[in-house]
């Protein structure tokens, strides 16, 4: 056999397997169903940390795009769940339109008030009616 045969053969054998789902229509229940059963198939193989992820709130957006919102930077964990979660949701359902994005909300950087002046400060930022009540009553926040 020739090299460029061989080398031919290979690309064959390493070509992902043809997607063969249909396009069944599908309910948020059902999807979440599938979903709850792809995160209990993780916990139950002892990948706990994939699991917490799985738990996150998911939502189905337009065009069959399911999307899940994280509030920290879990998604590079999610990237290597993320084929054999679609693969898992497009053969439950039965549709290959099925796709999956995530989206990032930035944390907060913000300090956390520990002590009673920077809780009642940070309490007066919000509603500043505080500050005036306090001078009134004539209290003293550092107790």
């Amino acid at each position: 056999m020739s090299d460029a045969a061989a080398e031919q053969k290979e690309k064959e054998l390493q070509k992902e397997p043809e997607e063969h789902y249909g396009e069944d229509s599908y309910t948020e229940e059902q999807l979440r169903a599938a979903w709850e059963a792809f995160a209990n198939k993780a916990k139950a193989s002892g990948r706990s940390s994939e699991y917490a992820i799985l738990k996150q709130d998911i939502r189905l957006a337009e065009n069959d795009t399911i999307i899940i919102t994280f509030t920290n930077s879990v998604k590079m964990i999610l990237d290597g769940l993320k084929s054999d979660i679609i693969t898992h949701l497009k053969s439950t359902l039965n549709n290959r339109n099925l796709k999956l994005e995530t989206e990032l909300i930035e944390e907060d950087d913000s300090k956390i008030p520990y002590t009673n002046r920077e809780k009642f400060d940070y309490l007066a930022e919000k509603k500043p009616i505080l500050n005036e009540l306090k001078n009134r009553l004539g209290l003293d926040t550092d107790f």
